[in-house]
Parts: structure tokens; sequence; C-alpha cells
């Protein structure tokens, strides 16, 4: 029994117990204090489940109903669930979280409401929530942060040749859209549990139609590494997600929150927040070339040697000082430092061949008036391309499939117990 159940429970009980409580009093404590679930010998009681029902129903907004409490109960169940198998985990590791930092969430909670510390708990005690249940459950998230931090995150690193990779993928889809999305994800770690997932995902859809806030849903029950932050993903452009979700985007308007989206993950809730073209901004190059010069009057035959030249020297050439040593060896007329160029004003031909490149990289052979040139980008200034968001968005994507992974694991080897 977890610690902060445990002082429920002694509340409860003496309560209970006390001179003058009455026979049904007794029997009230005996019904909240059973166990809904029996996680690994330890248990989820009843009251657990009734007081995160209700702080979840109290965080989305919606009325508090029969009805709504039974589409949420199997939500909530799995989710208390795979709280104590990561709270498990993490004293398995000994990773605890310091007081005064549960402290200071419960506050920052009640600061985003506008209230006084105090005000908000008596709050939520005039709703029915005992604030030791939400200290339980800002326990159980900061205690799964950390777990992230340190078992989780040193495999979910992002290379340089990642970030440059999508870099450059940005830059080749400037002029399209960029959209802010929230997504709320729930996994599908066994195809027998496919429907059942399904409906979860139908439910909370459901609720978010019936005027539910999208981020306290998306804190209760999304399993992306974008849940602590509201479900925020931020700003992405066509082929940076899965192809399903693109698809659903582009059939979207701004403010439209999507059905569940099956991908190979999972499913997805996406709400597009907001949609803009991206800017191209401005990009100043620092160019080498190598020219395999070509008279006016040359022929076909020419031409194609001069490419095949090029060609040839193009497997060879390893960055900007690559490229001079070869020129010092071939030497070729023409070539050498180009120095700065603004992207925008260069010739449309050599826009196209420079313009996705990285530092280092070596253009296509490109057909010129003078020749056959290869060009390589030395250095470049691109006040377009926010590679900070870029290697968050990656490093997102990659935590999300290893947390993916973890929670699989600690379900298969869990012994679970549901008694409701």
């Amino acid at each position: 029994m977890s610690r902060i159940f445990f002082k429920i429970a002694v509340v409860l009980l003496a309560w209970a117990l006390a001179p003058g409580a009455g026979a049904g009093a007794g029997a009230w404590a005996q019904e909240t204090l059973r166990a809904a679930a029996v996680v690994n010998d330890e248990i989820v009681s009843q009251l657990d489940v009734d007081q995160r029902l209700k702080l979840t129903i109290l965080t989305t907004g919606l009325e508090d109903t029969p009805q709504l409490r039974q589409r949420m109960i199997s939500r909530v169940m799995r989710h208390l669930i795979d709280e104590r198998l990561q709270a498990q985990e993490a004293e398995r590791l000994d990773i605890e979280v310091p007081e005064e930092r549960i402290e200071a969430a419960i506050a920052e909670i009640a600061q985003q409401n506008n209230m006084p510390a105090e005000a908000f708990r008596q709050a939520l005690e005039s709703r029915g929530i005992i604030v030791e249940s939400l200290r339980q459950q800002v326990r159980a998230q900061l205690t799964w942060q950390a777990l992230i931090a340190r078992r989780i995150m040193p495999s979910a690193q992002v290379s340089e040749d990642e970030v440059e990779e999508a870099v450059t993928r940005v830059r080749a889809s400037q002029g399209s859209s960029l959209r802010q999305i929230s997504e709320i994800f729930l996994a599908v770690d066994d195809p027998n549990q496919d429907r059942e997932v399904q409906r979860n995902a139908e439910r909370i859809f459901e609720e978010l139609r019936s005027g539910a806030a999208f981020g306290p849903l998306a804190r209760q029950f999304s399993e992306s590494a974008t849940a602590p932050r509201n479900g925020d993903v931020g700003w992405v452009q066509k082929g940076q997600l899965a192809q399903e979700l693109d698809a659903a985007l582009e059939a979207m308007k701004t403010g439209q929150v999507s059905r569940p989206i099956r991908t190979l993950a999972g499913y997805h809730i996406v709400w597009l927040r907001n949609e803009r073209v991206i800017s191209p901004g401005r990009v100043k190059l620092n160019l080498k070339q190598m020219l395999f010069a070509l008279a006016p009057e040359a022929g076909a035959a020419e031409r194609e040697a001069a490419l095949a030249r090029a060609r040839d020297a193009r497997t060879q050439v390893t960055g900007c000082q690559g490229l001079d040593e070869l020129i010092d060896t071939a030497g070729s007329p023409g070539s050498g430092d180009l120095g700065q160029m603004d992207l925008a004003e260069l010739p449309g031909p050599i826009r196209e061949a420079v313009g996705g490149l990285s530092v280092g990289q070596v253009s296509q052979p490109l057909v010129l008036p003078a020749g056959v040139s290869l060009l390589v980008v030395c250095d470049r200034e691109d006040t377009g391309v926010d590679r900070q968001r870029i290697r968050k968005r990656l490093a997102d994507e990659r935590l999300n499939v290893q947390i993916r992974r973890f929670m699989r694991d600690l379900r298969r080897e869990a012994n679970v117990d549901i008694r409701i």
C-alpha cells in the first residue's frame, strides 16, 4: 500500500471507528477501501478510482454524471495501474521526488486556476476531492518524469546528422504549410487490445465534442511524451508525421479536432490549433566551386565527357578542404572560392542545386554556360530554420518510441488483478 493511500486509510478508519460514527459509516469506509485492482500485490482502492474520476472530470470541465463516470472508468483504471507500475519501477531504482517539488507543483496548479493555494484546497474539498489524492497524482507524474530522465532519455538522443537531414527537408518545403498541433495518443501494444483502445479513443473524442478541455485530457490520458505539456506537439509540416496524420490534417480547418486516427503505433486525436505558410527567411551561403570548363563551341561529346569527370570528382570530395585539395591536384581553371552569396539572389538552377545543402555537402554536377560545376557549401547563415525546435521534435519522437516499449515491458511482466 502506498504511503499516500496509507495516510488516507488511517484517517478514514479512525473516523469510521470513532464513537458515535454509526454502523453506516463503517460500511462506507469498508466500501471505499475495497480493492479495485491489485498491481504486483499493491492495492488500487475504490477510493483511488473515485477520487481520480472526480479530479479528471473537474479539470476537463465536464458535468459529473453517472454516464460520464461509466465512460471514463476503464481509462482511469488503466492510468492508475500504469502509475502503480511506474512508481514500483521508480522505487526499484531509488528514485524519489522531494516534497518541496510536489508542493511547488500544486501551488503552480492553483496559480493556473487563479486561486491562492489555500482557496484552491478548499475548492477541491468542496467538490469531494481529498487533497492527498491530488498530491498522489502529482507525485506520480513527477516521479515518472524523473524516471524517464534517468532511464530513457539517455537512449533517445538525436545526432547532428539526423538534425541536418530534417533541416534539409524543412528547407526543401519552404512555401508549404506549417501547422501548430496538440495530440492525445493511446498506444496499442497488443493487437488483441485494439478494439478496447479504439473505444477509449472514441470516448475521449466524444468528451472533447461535449466541451472538455483538450489539455487536461491529454495530461490525464495521453501516452505520448507531450502529455506533461498538455499534448502540445508544436509546429510541424507535411512529411514530419505519419502519413495517416498528414492526410487527416490536410482535410482539417484551424480549430478542429480529429476523430481517432489509427497509425502503426496506436490511436491519435489531433487538434489543429493554428496554421501558417513557411517563410523562407534569409539564407546566406559561402560557396566554393570546381569548374570543368568548356569552350562556347563545345559539342555534345565534350559536354558528356565533362559531366563524367564531374561525377567522378564528386565521389572524391569531402567538404570544402577536400574540394580545395582536388582543385590543386587537377589544376582546374575558374575554380575556387566564390565568397558569400544571398540564396534568394542566385540564378534559379544554382539556387535549386545548393538551397537544401548543409555545410560541407557537395551539389550534383550542374551544367552552366562556362562548363560543368560542382558547388560545396562552406558556411551557411539561415534565419528561416529553427534547429532547436527541429531537434526537440526529433527527440520527442524517439522518446515516445522508447516510452512505449518501456511501458509495454512493465505491463507484460506485471501481475494485475482488476476487481471491478
